[in-house]
């Protein structure tokens, strides 16, 4: 073991340097994909419209541009699908309602018609966006609770081996996209905190001091320090659900630390007893 000094209660966390994370390139595409629908959607309306709207009445146009809204909206999110609305409601004007190719409008009751084309298009695009704002929110908060439970499944679980912290540590590196990591536990205030396991890099190679590109997570039982997780890598600062994950595993991992200088100090009194 490589015993390194560091206060007795470590607060504070130092975040590595950033790098692109898939995920909001993906969420990224899809918003530019559905602006994409919008525009190329509404075009190929307007491309049809002299072959269609002597034939179709405007009320069943319009609905075409509400299924266009609500695939904008249900792609990209609310911005997509109120440009789609706005986009709709300048084009069924212009070309769907006579006289064509102008702005002008001929009858009054195509005016209600046209304006409570808007009105539902934007209704419908936040309805649409709030509805799936919040099925997004409900996959990320399982996915989070899922990721909580085969964290504490795994401290709860006997790990392997002589070192079984090493195998904790080797998993909850790999979870959060870091490189190593090192677990460090309170031996006192004579020895301060002590490397108890090390994971991607040499005994030694991860410091509790912190610095660029590294995470420090304090493992405390109400107001008394146990240890110190130091996890280091290129990546972008924890997310709030990443963070919350992290910080309830951390106080499991604290709570262990205890079980285990608990269970080790009734060892040591018996032994002594015996003797």
């Amino acid at each position: 073991m490589t015993a390194s000094q560091a206060p007795d209660r470590p607060d504070r966390h130092e975040v590595g340097t950033r790098s692109p994370r898939r995920p909001r390139i993906q969420v990224s595409g899809r918003v530019a994909a559905a602006y994409g629908l919008a525009v190329a959607g509404t075009a190929a309306i307007v491309l049809a419209a002299p072959a269609i709207r002597e034939r179709v009445d405007p009320v069943a146009t319009g609905f075409g541009f509400l299924v266009l809204v609500v695939a904008c909206v249900g792609l990209g999110g609310l911005g997509p699908g109120i440009v789609a609305s706005v986009l709709g409601f300048a084009v069924f004007n212009f070309f769907f309602l006579p006289p064509y190719e102008t702005f002008a409008i001929g009858k009054s009751h195509d005016v209600i018609v046209l304006f409570v084309f808007l009105g539902l298009s934007v209704l419908i695009s936040v309805l649409v966006a709030r509805a799936d704002a919040r099925a997004r929110a409900a996959e990320a908060r399982a996915e989070e609770l899922r990721r909580q439970q085969d964290l504490s499944r795994m401290l709860v679980e006997p790990q392997p081996g002589p070192r079984p912290y090493e195998g904790v540590m080797r998993v909850v590196v790999a979870t959060f996209g870091f490189l190593d990591g090192a677990l460090y536990v309170q031996e006192g205030p004579d020895r301060g905190l002590v490397e108890q396991a090390t994971v991607g890099t040499e005994p030694g190679g991860v410091p509790p001091s912190g610095g660029e590109g590294v995470e420090r997570l304090p493992l405390n039982v109400g107001r008394r320090n146990l240890g110190l997780l130091v996890m280091r890598g290129v990546r972008e600062p924890l997310s709030a659900s990443e963070r919350r994950i992290l910080e309830a595993f951390g106080n499991q991992l604290a709570l262990l630390l205890e079980r285990d200088r608990a269970l080790r100090a009734a060892i040591a009194a018996a032994t002594t007893a015996e003797g």
